[in-house]
């Protein structure tokens, strides 16, 4: 029987203890306002998201001061066309967006002290969420980050003489990663217990280099803690196999993590996966990425 860990760090009480981003099935409340919070997030998040937000900061913050130039009123700019209120109010904004980014085009310009300062104040606010802004995108770019393909499934599969767990990664990125490792670990709770944690023994758990895919197996003989568990005994217990992946990214020059799990009810008995790669016809290894997760049934 492998050694047991007395506790993870995951506690006992969560149903699934990884989502299948990779993140931890844990919500955290009661801390109240925290920048450092704020700019993880703002790093952590998708693109899309980030673009988004980006955008919509800039169109509102330049649409709060467009309204405030508009009440003090258009008379007080000169070069400024007076025409309709939508008119004035697209000429203040227009006039907002060229002093936020410091363009000043210098057709419209404010004219009295009260103009003229919140015109400052605006530029100033503008070279600091820009400095903001390319902070954040220079951390969002520079940030180590491993992009680790998971397959769907862990299939139950034949090994030798008997059987073994299998799943399947492999890198998205073209990236170069070298002295790959895995650490697999079974998870359950039985009812009324404590959740247990149980290290599987893996039949290579670190190659050197990882351009193809991995398969990830762990034979079960006599000595594994699954060794002649059904799957309804491993479903009553709530089984989890929880996944840490580490290596050396060669772009970043930094060691990279990646956390995946599978609960019980992924797991496909009887199973094998199909080859990801083959030789093309100029003779180059051809890696097909749909492949991931395509298995066959074994009768």
């Amino acid at each position: 029987m492998s050694k047991q860990f007395n506790d993870l760090g995951l506690g006992s009480k969560v149903k699934r203890l990884v989502n299948k981003n990779g993140s931890f099935n844990v919500n955290r409340v009661g801390l109240g306002f925290s920048t450092v919070n704020i700019y993880q997030d703002l790093v952590k998040m998708s693109w899309a998201k980030f673009l988004l937000l980006v955008v919509c900061t800039l169109f509102f913050v330049n649409i709060l001061f467009a309204l405030t130039y508009h009440v003090i009123g258009v008379e007080h700019f000169t070069g400024m066309i007076i025409g309709s209120f939508v008119d004035n109010l697209l000429q203040c904004f227009f006039f907002s967006f060229q002093t936020f980014t410091t363009v000043g085009y210098g057709h419209i310009a404010p004219r009295g002290n009260l103009l003229s300062l919140i015109a400052s104040l605006e530029a100033m606010t503008g070279l600091m969420i820009f400095a903001i802004i390319t902070g954040l995108l220079y951390g969002r770019f520079a940030k180590p980050s491993a992009k680790i393909l998971f397959s769907e499934n862990i299939l139950m599969s034949p090994f030798g003489d008997g059987l073994s767990l299998q799943f399947r990664i492999v890198n998205k990125r073209k990236s170069t990663i070298m002295d790959i490792s895995a650490r697999v670990i079974y998870s359950f709770q039985e009812k009324g217990k404590s959740r247990v944690y149980l290290p599987l023994e893996l039949e290579r758990s670190q190659v050197t280099l990882f351009p193809l895919n991995w398969t990830i197996v762990h034979p079960i003989t006599e000595k594994s803690p699954i060794y002649g568990k059904s799957y309804e005994d491993i479903s009553k217990v709530d089984t989890e196999f929880i996944v840490v992946i580490k290596g050396f990214d060669d772009t970043f020059s930094q060691d990279i993590n990646s956390i995946y799990s599978y609960h019980y009810e992924e797991m496909i008995w009887g199973a094998k996966f199909d080859p990801m790669y083959d030789i093309n016809s100029n003779n180059f290894v051809e890696l097909d990425f749909s492949k991931l997760s395509a298995y066959k049934k074994i009768s």
